[in-house]
């Protein structure tokens, strides 16, 4: 996540440095095409992540990252249609729970829960974009995305210290499904071909995993064959974008 952000900051700076010499910005213009990098935080809510080992539709995953790329054409000074790929992680909270549930159900003494791969969405989205002009440099803008999302349930390995026979795994498993991303923004134009937008995004997706298991001899505890809950909450983003006018 700090060599994405430095990433990012070394091409926003050398934009501003090849746009020192450009003219003031005025938002009343026709932007014709807006190229930016976002980055932030993703904050899921509701069953996913909800760490309870008796229901099923606890997901245990917790806050996480977001970044990606984003593209606007615009139509005329107010619309546009926008463009987004990003990446979201999501971390995994509540292995104790776990590690307690399944010692319980399984009468041992301990149990150790480690995680495989992560959870993850790749999302791929596009729709109207509204900006809303507030003076020469500042901007209200609004968009609605839908799409494809590429969505990834971290796996687990669940290791009985005293049963070694009878530890078992619950493997990675990845689905693909509708998404959408309703946000909202301000954007301040530095220069006549560059700025910085903070935006505030909801998004949901609601992927249908299959799960599957290896070595698991024994229902006893947590025992899932599919996950069909949404994946929802907010994102938290700076944007920073060149533009390129007609």
């Amino acid at each position: 996540m700090k060599q994405q952000i430095a990433i990012m900051s070394l091409l926003f700076t050398i934009i501003c440095a090849n746009n020192a010499k450009a003219q003031q910005p005025n938002m009343q213009d026709k932007p014709g095409f807006i190229f930016g990098l976002t980055g932030g935080l993703s904050a899921p809510g509701g069953n996913y992540t909800k760490t309870d080992f008796n229901d099923p539709k606890s997901g245990f995953a917790g806050p996480g990252f977001n970044i990606g790329v984003t593209g606007t054409w615009f139509i005329n000074k107010n619309w546009g249609i926008n463009a987004l790929i990003s990446y979201h992680s999501y971390s995994f909270k509540g292995l104790q729970v776990l590690a307690d549930g399944f010692k319980d159900a399984f009468a041992i003494d301990s149990s150790t829960v480690n995680t495989q791969g992560s959870n993850y969405s790749m999302n791929f989205l596009v729709g109207p974009y509204y900006s809303l002009p507030i003076g020469k440099k500042f901007s209200f803008d609004s968009r609605l995305l839908v799409g494809l999302v590429n969505a990834h349930l971290a796996g687990m390995q669940m290791f009985f210290e005293d049963q070694a026979a009878s530890t078992f795994t619950q493997k990675e498993s990845t689905a693909n499904t509708f998404g959408l991303q309703l946000g909202i923004g301000g954007r301040y134009a530095i220069s006549k071909h560059s700025g910085i937008m903070l935006n505030i995004d909801y998004f949901y997706s609601k992927p249908d995993f299959s799960i599957n298991y290896e070595n698991r001899n024994n229902n006893a505890g947590r025992w899932i064959t599919s996950y069909n809950e949404p994946i929802a909450g907010l994102n938290t983003n700076l944007t920073l974008y060149y533009i390129l006018h007609p």
